[in-house]
C-alpha cells in the first residue's frame, strides 16, 4: 500500500499520442455538440459525463451538475452547470475507451475510480478567442488528461504546464491531432493560449478533458 501511494504521489506528467484510427473515429462526434447556455457559450460547446472505469469497461453514472469552487475557477466558479451527456455511440466506440486506458495507466488511477469527461469544441471566428479564460489554473482534481482530437484552421492553443500559478511555463506545446498530456493536477497548473483562425474564417479546436481523484 505504501509503495502504491508513493508511486501515485511521484507521478508528474506524461505526453502521448492516440492512434490515427482512434482520432478518425472520434472526430465526427464533435459535430453534434449542443448549444452552451453558460458564460462561455458564445465560443465553447460542451458535453459532460461521469463514468466508473473498472476492468477496462465504462459504467455511466447519473447526470450531475458540474461545479467548481471560485478559488479554482475565477471565470465561472460556484456556478452549477448541467451539460448534455456524451452520446452513447461515442461512449461505446473503442476509440473513446482508449482515452481511459491511457489515463489510468499513465497516472496510476485505481480500478473503479470515477472519471469525469468534458467534450468540447472551442471556436475562433474572425478574431482571437481565449481557450482558458480562467488563466493559469488547476481543475481541483488529483489527475487531469487533455486530449486534443482535432485542430482546424487555427494558430495558437499551446498547452503550457506551470509549477505555480504565477510561474513561467516549464513546458509549452501546441497539442496536435491525437496528442495528449496527462498530469498531476495537485502538483502543476496548466493553461492553453488563445486561438485565432489562420485565414480569417472559422477555426476550432476539439478536445476531451478527463479528470479524476485517486482512491486512497
Amino acid at each position: 500500500m505504501l509503495t502504491t501511494k508513493l508511486a501515485q504521489e511521484a507521478f508528474r506528467l506524461e505526453i502521448g499520442q492516440l492512434t490515427k484510427e482512434s482520432v478518425k473515429h472520434l472526430v465526427p462526434s464533435f459535430e453534434h455538440l449542443p448549444d452552451n447556455p453558460y458564460a462561455d457559450g458564445s465560443y465553447r460547446l460542451r458535453r459532460y459525463s461521469r463514468f466508473v472505469f473498472r476492468d477496462d469497461r465504462l459504467q455511466r453514472l447519473p447526470t450531475k451538475a458540474f461545479v467548481q469552487d471560485p478559488s479554482i475557477n475565477h471565470f465561472q466558479g460556484d456556478v452549477e452547470r448541467v451539460y448534455p451527456e456524451i452520446e452513447q455511440q461515442t461512449v461505446t466506440d473503442p476509440a473513446f475507451l482508449e482515452l481511459f486506458e491511457h489515463f489510468q495507466k499513465m497516472a496510476d488511477i485505481g480500478d473503479g475510480s470515477t472519471i469525469e469527461v468534458h467534450q468540447m469544441r472551442i471556436f475562433a471566428d474572425h478574431h482571437q478567442v481565449d481557450v482558458a479564460p480562467e488563466g493559469v489554473h488547476q481543475d481541483g482534481f488529483d489527475r487531469i488528461g487533455i486530449y486534443v482530437i482535432q485542430r482546424h484552421n487555427i494558430s495558437g492553443g499551446e498547452v503550457s504546464i506551470h509549477t505555480a500559478e504565477s510561474s513561467p511555463a516549464m513546458m509549452k506545446h501546441p497539442l496536435n491531432n491525437g496528442e495528449f498530456v496527462v498530469l498531476n493536477d495537485r502538483r502543476f497548473y496548466h493553461y492553453a493560449s488563445p486561438i485565432k483562425p489562420i485565414d480569417g474564417e472559422l477555426g476550432y479546436m476539439d478536445a476531451f478533458v478527463l479528470t479524476a481523484n485517486l482512491i486512497h
